[in-house]
């Protein structure tokens, strides 16, 4: 089977150009609201995430961020106590990277499956890091003054 290179280095050359394009679009999104945030939101709010800031608990992806941080810096053992499947995220991204671009594949199904695999995984081990550390041990800290907290004061106040 002969492969025609110049049109297979073509394809993947259209595809990185068209998905670059689309990744510049979404990082520009993301630096505004980031620097929104920062300049607005972070004076007044503990934390982006949704979750903590309703109900003062930690999500299943409680550390993510920051995980990545660290892994990205160096910091590997650092980020493995702290979200662990930062790793099983960065696997995912590099097989995602490899089925798009050196196979030109598009098919997600087995993408769909492993990040169900993933989700469930984090479920469980949130489960087991909330029984265990919760709240003494960062990332797994309870936020007091979380909008659930303050609408119940607030309420209190009204009726009492």
């Amino acid at each position: 089977m002969r492969i025609d290179f110049s049109r297979y280095i073509k394809k993947v050359r259209q595809e990185i150009i068209k998905d670059a394009s689309f990744c510049v679009r979404v990082v520009l999104w993301v630096a505004v609201i980031a620097a929104a945030h920062r300049a607005v939101l972070g004076r007044f709010l503990y934390s982006l995430c949704p979750m903590v800031l309703a109900t003062g608990y930690p999500c299943p992806a409680c550390g993510m961020t920051r995980a990545g941080v660290l892994m990205l810096t160096g910091h590997f053992a650092d980020a493995w106590k702290l979200q662990p499947f930062i790793y099983a995220l960065g696997v995912f991204m590099l097989a995602a990277a490899v089925w798009r671009y050196l196979f030109l594949k598009s098919s997600v199904n087995w993408m769909k499956w492993y990040l169900i695999v993933m989700m469930s995984l984090m479920i469980a081990f949130y489960i087991y890091r909330m029984a265990r550390y919760f709240p003494d041990t960062p990332p797994m800290t309870y936020y007091q003054y979380n909008l659930i907290y303050r609408l119940r004061c607030l309420i209190r106040a009204i009726v009492f």
